[in-house]
């Protein structure tokens, strides 16, 4: 029986899979994510990119480029008949599904214990979208938020060789710290070109 998927079996299988609600289940195993990735990296890599950045063809990364796809059965439609260039259509269907899942990996999808398969029903179901966005959500909150104190710090101190002798902005007000010392400031002279640099004059007092 042909594997092929008819536009029509995955624009009614896609109804139901929206009626249904989104498939967040991975709909692959790890062990099809790491042969995926050996064989994206000997077929697809040298024009999407190593990291699907695609620097010679469309990237495969991210929730925009999922969208374009929507199922795992549009995508394994396109690239079985379609990819590599040099060879389009004559990886093996596994190899497609391999590469698929490790598509899906690298965009955050998890695997599962059940593969992914070539069947037009269950690839339909499997919503790229859904699984992108699941998993950069995951990432978001697996991100330990800065701490508030950090946010708060103080910008660090310029040396005076930088600024020109000028107060920078948001620096100290007027009279908030102590009138400098008359010596000059210990900036090595490397930095200085042998010049003495300008030093702040203390404001007047009221």
């Amino acid at each position: 029986m042909s594997s092929k998927i008819t536009p029509l079996a995955v624009v009614a299988a896609l109804a139901g899979a929206v009626a249904a609600g989104p498939a967040f289940a991975g709909g692959f195993t790890a062990e099809q994510a790491t042969a995926g990735e050996t064989a994206y990296n000997s077929n697809c890599a040298q024009c999407h990119g190593k990291q699907l950045e695609g620097p010679d063809a469309p990237g495969l990364a991210g929730s925009d480029v999922m969208q374009n796809w929507a199922t795992a059965g549009g995508l394994y439609d396109f690239i079985h008949v379609a990819m590599p260039p040099s060879a389009p259509g004559q990886l093996g269907d596994e190899t497609y599904l391999n590469i698929i899942a490790y598509i899906m990996k690298f965009n955050g999808a998890e695997p599962g214990d059940e593969p992914l398969t070539t069947d037009p029903d269950k690839l339909a179901a499997i919503s790229l979208p859904a699984e992108t966005q699941a998993g950069a959500a995951a990432a978001a909150a697996a991100t330990p938020a800065a701490p508030a104190d950090t946010m708060a710090a103080a910008a660090p101190a310029v040396p005076q060789a930088f600024t020109w002798g000028k107060q920078l902005p948001g620096g100290p007000a007027p009279g908030a710290a102590a009138a400098p010392a008359a010596t000059a400031p210990a900036v090595p002279q490397a930095f200085t070109w042998g010049k003495t640099l300008p030093t702040v004059a203390a404001p007047a007092a009221n």
